[in-house]
This record gives C-alpha cells, sequence and structure tokens, in this order.
C-alpha cells in the first residue's frame, strides 16, 4: 500500500467538504425568506470551518507522518470519490427544480456523506492540527445546530424531524462504536488492534523517506502488587496515569498503545537513534515520579530501532520482537531500566 494513500483521503475529505459548503451557499442565494437565507450562511460557514482544520492537517501529512486509522484505505478512497460523485449528479438535478424542500432534504443527505468513517478518524486527529476541541463533541453541536435551524427558519416536516433524529443517532452511535474499536476505553491511548492498523499505514510512509523508525515496550514492574496491596481500582488509576505520562512526553506524530494489560507499545518515527535511548530514560523516570505520587511504581522499557526494507510489515514484527527482547533483558536484570538494540 502506498503511503500517499492517507494524505489523499485527506485531500477527498477536504474537497468533499468544500463542495458541501458551496451547496449550502447555493441554497442561501435560492432562500425564500431572509431567515433561511442567514441559515443556510451559517450553515456552509461552519462547513467551511471544518475544511479550514483538514487543510492544516493537509499541510501536516507533507510535513509528518498522520496517525489515522483508516479501515481499507484503497477501498476508502474509492468510496469518497463515488460520494463525490453523487454528489455532483444529485446538485445537477437540484439546480433544474430548486426548492426549499429539496435544499433540505439534499442537506440531511450531505450531512450523512459527512458522517462517513474517514471523517470520523480525521475528526480525532483535528484536535491536534488546531488546537481547538472540535472533534466528535464539537462535531456533534455542529450536527445539533443543522438539525434544529431546519426547524427554527420553518424549513421542518415530519419527515425532516425524523430524518434529524435518525442523522444524530447515528453520528452518536458511530462515533461510539469507532472510540470502542480503536481506543482503550480505560487509558485512553489506542487498542492493540488500532496501534498496527496505524502503524501500518505510518510504516511505508517511513519506508518510502527512509526514517529511521523506532519501537519501545513499556512494562509496569510488580504491578500484579499494585492491585493485590491497594485494589484494582488503584491499579486503574495507576495505568491512566502512565499512559497519560508516555503521551505527554512525546511527539503527537508518535503512536501510543496498550499492548497487554499493563504493557505499552509505541511507534516513533522519524528518530535520530541516538536519541532514542534519552526519550526512554525521559519516560522510564517520569513514570517513576509521577506514580509516586499515588502508589509508587517503575517501568522496565524494550528500544529497538532501524530502517525498514521492503519487506514493511515484517520489518514492523522484527523490530517488536526485538524491542520484546530488550524489555526481557531489562526485568531479568533489575528491572527499573532501558535496554536498547
Amino acid at each position: 500500500m502506498s503511503g500517499d494513500i492517507l494524505n489523499d483521503i485527506v485531500a477527498a475529505c477536504l474537497e468533499l467538504e468544500r463542495k458541501a459548503s458551496s451547496v449550502f451557499k447555493m441554497f442561501a442565494a435560492h432562500a425564500g425568506s431572509d431567515e433561511a437565507r442567514r441559515f443556510w450562511e451559517t450553515v456552509a460557514d461552519e462547513t467551511r470551518h471544518h475544511s479550514a482544520v483538514y487543510e492544516r492537517l493537509q499541510e501536516r501529512g507533507g510535513r509528518e507522518n498522520l496517525p489515522i486509522i483508516i479501515y481499507k484505505p484503497a477501498e476508502t478512497l474509492e468510496e469518497l470519490e463515488m460520494i463525490g460523485k453523487s454528489i455532483d449528479e444529485q446538485v445537477e438535478r437540484y439546480t433544474e427544480a430548486p426548492s426549499s424542500e429539496a435544499a433540505c432534504l439534499l442537506g440531511f443527505r450531505l450531512q450523512l456523506y459527512l458522517l462517513h468513517p474517514a471523517f470520523a478518524s480525521l475528526c480525532r486527529l483535528t484536535r491536534d492540527a488546531s488546537g481547538e476541541d472540535l472533534p466528535d463533541i464539537g462535531y456533534g453541536r455542529y450536527l445539533r445546530r443543522f438539525i434544529d435551524g431546519i426547524g427554527s427558519c420553518g424549513l421542518a416536516t415530519a419527515e425532516t424531524e425524523l430524518l434529524g433524529e435518525a442523522l444524530f443517532r447515528l453520528w452518536n452511535e458511530a462515533r461510539q462504536l469507532a472510540a470502542q474499536s480503536h481506543f482503550d476505553a480505560l487509558t485512553g491511548v489506542m487498542t492493540r488492534a488500532g496501534f498496527f492498523k496505524t502503524v501500518g499505514s505510518l510504516a511505508y510512509a517511513a519506508q518510502r523517506s527512509g526514517s529511521n523508525v523506532g519501537i519501545m515496550l513499556i512494562d509496569l514492574d510488580y504491578f500484579k502488587l499494585v492491585g493485590d496491596n491497594y485494589g484494582h481500582q488503584t491499579g486503574d488509576r495507576i495505568l491512566q496515569l502512565v499512559a497519560e505520562t508516555i503521551t505527554s512526553h512525546l511527539r503527537r506524530s508518535d503512536v501510543v498503545g496498550r499492548y497487554d494489560g499493563d504493557e505499552f507499545v509505541v511507534y516513533l518515527s522519524p528518530v535520530e537513534p541516538a536519541s532514542l535511548r534519552t526519550v526512554a530514560e525521559n519516560l522510564r523516570r517520569s513514570i517513576e515520579e509521577e506514580s509516586a505520587r499515588m502508589v509508587p511504581v517503575t517501568a522496565s522499557i524494550g528500544v529497538a530501532q532501524g530502517i525498514l526494507g521492503t519487506d514493511v510489515d515484517g520489518g514492523i514484527e522484527e523490530l517488536v520482537r526485538l524491542a520484546d527482547e530488550c524489555l526481557m533483558q531489562a526485568k531479568y536484570t533489575g528491572k527499573n531500566k532501558v535496554v536498547v538494540k
């Protein structure tokens, strides 16, 4: 799979957002009242605001790898392109007989298209790209304003009210399912499956650019004793604290996952081989210092790095294996240490 396909997906999503915004502007021009005109102009502006965020993501994708979770990227890109063609066909039919009713129905259809899983994946990156709390909750507010606005400007019918509630429920259920499948409910970092889906795409980009890739495996020492001595709720809070500590000490382009139980995995690229030990040592020390405020725990860390060859998936598997060997060496030679290969 080409590493460029993720940037192609971002570009396709951006094009669809722009297209939707222009259609909403067209509805405003055809509106039969000032209130309806202002409504459609507001929807167009808010949709364009989302596009501006995706533009920043697109710029970021040109400079660094984007940790985007996309299931079957090639099929996703094809679906987005088909959606674009469908929008063009429906707009052509609308322009033949424009009406407020046709605008409402097409508006709902556009919002449905913008619930494609690719947009949900991008939404999870918009907070980092923009510094704003736009994803998930922010998009839900936007969608609710759209649904309520249809009614407040006198465009609502029984059918559009039903469509609105169904659309909002669909968005909410899709958001929850995406979070459950890709992100660990306890710690907030990626699940093991979500981690490797993300890394699989990023690794191809690293291979193409010849960048060094680093893998860290981080395991908490004697963690079972925390649960035995302090209770499982305290153990859960420690896991949350460790996940927050790891995430806060890494770059936004690095990927963190919960590997298994009290073990975490990190993907770093591009990375300077000489700096990996320093990064890992800082993490080890920070985990020890931060956890001391609650229940003292330490961590053993295994690190492996290298440049990926033609077998990208096999190269990632090998780095994970080597990092695991280093982790076992750290555990068996005293714990609370970093071993790098």
